[in-house]
């Protein structure tokens, strides 16, 4: 009489770093879901005096190269490529405005586009504000009341009770910006932007006041 074979029991492969890849993505899912819930708790257009912040749109896209494709702007930020052309447009409307940890808006004035501020969501550290304005609306007070109006929509949240910022330590239209927002120097640093790398940049911090 032969005797029944027993099932083959299935081989598992064992792959090494697999629970250590498992946890990285799953820790970088949660992170992502953060920051969209934090992203998503601004209001989607915030109106001032004279400008209305929305998100950006593909409408943006002459404005946004004309205006963005100077390298008076470009040597001042960290991320503008320059030259700006109708590619980093379309790319800036329809993939970086939308990622989870940013949260830009178009500055308009008059249904015009002028510039763009926003927030950057990293683990573990503050939103960062940063923001650029078109040379040609330079010196009218738009981007600080721009600041004032997105600050203003982001502490009632209780999200934002710190928010970080830093400009280049010879910018002194950002800083003049900044500080006209509340912002406090906390101290100084060297930029690792490629654009700008080993420039010497001012590191600025904006509690939120304990009666929003």
């Amino acid at each position: 009489m032969k005797k029944a074979k027993l099932p083959v029991e299935e081989t598992v492969l064992f792959r090494p770093g697999g629970t250590d890849r498992s946890i990285a993505e799953l820790a970088a899912a949660t992170h992502r879901l953060t920051m969209r819930r934090i992203r998503d708790m601004l209001p989607g257009k915030i109106s001032t005096k004279r400008l209305v912040l929305r998100a950006p749109m593909r409408g943006d896209v002459p404005d946004l190269v004309r205006l963005a494709d100077n390298k008076a702007i470009a040597i001042k930020l960290a991320r503008l490529p320059s030259p700006y052309t109708r590619a980093d447009a379309v790319g800036f409307v329809e993939v970086f405005s939308q990622r989870a940890d940013e949260r830009p808006y178009a500055i308009t004035l008059n249904d015009r586009f002028v510039g763009v501020i926003g927030f950057s969501y990293h683990e573990g550290k503050p939103p960062e504000l940063g923001y650029w304005l078109g040379e040609p609306h330079w010196g009218q007070g738009i981007m600080t009341e721009a600041g004032r109006a997105l600050i203003e929509a982001a502490h009632p949240t209780h999200q934002y009770d710190l928010i970080v910022a830093r400009a280049l330590a010879d910018n002194a239209g950002s800083l003049n910006v900044l500080e006209k927002l509340g912002f406090k120097r906390k101290g100084k640093a060297k930029s690792e932007a490629s654009a700008n790398f080993g420039k010497p940049i001012v590191l600025l911090e904006l509690q939120r006041p304990r009666w929003m």
